[in-house]
């Protein structure tokens, strides 16, 4: 396809051939829009400078079992959680319930100049206006932030009209198409839900390669099979990427996704997959998003994630949750869960560059976990019993890492289980330390002595430079815990840290940005870890 934009949904009905594949191919400046120009505003009446133009677009994901149509997701997003968005200029403006919230933000907004590309959901003034869909009526509604006139010279609103922009999904097409390649677009705008892609190669053994995938309403991209060389960033809830058994992302980049505020805790981050056997992240940067960098929740196994960067995220770097057999290796946690994303709000406990929460046989070798909220750390709240397997925290092996510089603890084991006593609402439910006791001895409730899990951590280099480098065993809230300013110590009462060692790494380049470790320290992390390497992405994409 030639340069230019297309105002319009490619939808795939057919598929390719092993060795025919059918092929997409965008020149240099193909985009590929899922939104449309809304000209013909007018006015409304009063002293505010809002303006309302037709609108014919009505975005469903479901229907009540009365009949009403849904226009949001999920439940608890009524505003945040709709399809529609509006951009005038290269700047998304923010939605609003309606237009007498409208009118109760004028007085937050920032001057036009200072208004963000992408816009806190917090803070107004760097908003460069409202919006707000009457679909009822079928009204836009838009308010910007230095009360221009939308007719005015210059001026370019536009609108997305379009959800699903390429591709085919599981409600088309159920069996999806196999042996599609697609290379060289922009994509963006799209009126997507959270959870629902706007770029999405459902089926098997598809590939996306040197596309940029951006600012869609919900949900970025899906691809079944290989995603390349590409850029997923800015998108309003989960970017996405390569899934399905036997993925592989490949020297792509993550920047800026789940920005709008939508439940952490239900969905979130660059990227979250379920249910996957086999794949593999390589040479990927994930950077500054909402929630976690990577999120692998849900009988993800088999997953290799080699040379990689998790910089900035808004909780943990990269959240293994409910999964086994995930190899990380050779990768760059860095300032993750300290609020360089958007402000950290919520159930945060257990945040660190590297979280595993309630999974088996992981290996964690090779890597450098520096200036996080924690670094590597493990939290069991189980067992969570998925398909009559219970999962929880066992047979890891985290050897051979850098954790250094981290905020709090440099290695945190959050067990917030019966074996360190019990919980503060226990405390009020059985009064006694005896009667908690009989208690345990009369439930199947499972004490998970981590030290009983079959778990190898050791070989690993610690350092807080000139703090104490500290450790936990045990949540806080649980009498039975721990807590450790000294290997030394840790090591003698948990039997983890054989041959570890407190002891500065010598990063190489601090203050030019990079986080490099000194060659020649075997046993340890000796590749680069640049991020002028992964940002070199950017310029990859059209």
């Amino acid at each position: 396809m030639r340069a230019g934009v297309y105002r319009e949904a490619i939808i795939l009905t057919r598929s390719g051939k092993p060795g025919l594949p059918i092929t997409f191919r965008g020149e240099s400046g193909a985009v590929v829009t899922g939104a449309d120009i809304v000209t013909g505003w007018e006015r409304v009446p009063g002293d505010m400078p809002i303006y309302r133009a037709p609108w014919s677009h009505r975005f469903i994901i479901n229907h009540t079992p009365e009949g009403v149509p849904i226009e949001h997701h999920p439940d608890d997003a009524p505003v945040w959680g709709r399809a529609e968005q509006v951009i005038v200029g290269e700047r998304q403006l923010a939605p609003v319930g309606s237009v007498d919230e409208m009118r109760a933000i004028w007085p937050k907004l920032g001057a036009a100049n200072d208004a963000r590309r992408i816009p806190s959901a917090a803070d107004p003034s760097t908003w460069a206006g409202a919006f707000t869909a009457d679909t009822d009526a079928g009204y836009l509604y838009i308010l910007l932030a230095d009360g221009a006139d939308p007719n005015g010279d210059g001026m370019t609103v536009q609108a997305s009209a379009r959800g699903l922009i390429f591709g085919t999904n599981p409600w088309m097409n159920r069996e999806g198409v196999e042996h599609v390649h697609v290379s060289g677009f922009v994509f963006r705008y799209a009126a997507s839900f959270p959870q629902r892609a706007a770029v999405w190669l459902h089926g098997a053994n598809n590939v996306l390669e040197r596309c940029r995938i951006e600012e869609m309403s919900g949900g970025g991209v899906s691809v079944a099979g290989v995603m390349r060389d590409c850029v997923t960033r800015d998108n309003g809830h989960v970017g996405g990427g390569a899934d399905g058994d036997s993925f592989l992302n490949e020297n792509c980049l993550w920047q800026g996704n789940s920005w709008k505020p939508i439940n952490r805790q239900w969905d979130a981050g660059a990227y979250k997959m379920a249910r996957v056997d086999g794949g593999v992240f390589r040479n990927c940067l994930f950077w500054e998003n909402g929630g976690p960098g990577l999120w692998l929740d849900i009988d993800v196994a088999n997953v290799l994630i080699t040379e990689c960067g998790f910089v900035g995220n808004e909780l943990s770097g990269l959240f293994i949750e409910i999964s086994h057999d995930i190899t990380v290796t050779d990768s760059l946690f860095a300032a993750n869960g300290v609020g360089r994303a958007v402000e950290v709000e919520g159930a945060t406990w257990a945040v660190g560059g590297i979280q595993i929460a309630e999974s088996m046989d992981c290996v964690i070798t090779g890597n450098t976990v520096v200036e996080n909220k924690d670094g590597i750390t493990l939290r069991e709240q189980g067992p969570r019993v998925l398909d009559d397997v219970p999962f929880y925290n066992r047979g890891h092996k985290i050897v051979g890492n850098v954790c250094a510089l981290n905020k709090g603890y440099q290695l945190a084991l959050w067990y917030d289980n019966a074996f360190f006593g019990w919980h503060p609402a226990e405390r009020d439910e059985f009064g006694t330390p005896e009667a908690y006791r009989a208690h345990l001895l009369d439930t199947d409730e499972q004490l998970y002595d981590p030290a009983q899990q079959g778990m190898d951590i050791s070989h690993n280099l610690y350092w807080a430079e000139d703090r104490p480098v500290r450790f936990l065993y045990g949540t806080p809230w649980r009498p039975g815990h721990r807590e450790f300013d000294a290997l030394d110590a840790f090591r003698e009462h948990t039997a983890f840290g054989v041959g570890s060692v407190v002891e500065d790494p010598a990063f190489e380049d601090e203050e030019g940005g990079s986080v490099e470790r000194a060659p020649g320290r075997a046993g340890w992390q000796t590749a680069p870890q640049d991020l002028d390497r992964w940002r070199s992405v950017l310029d990859i994409a059209p």
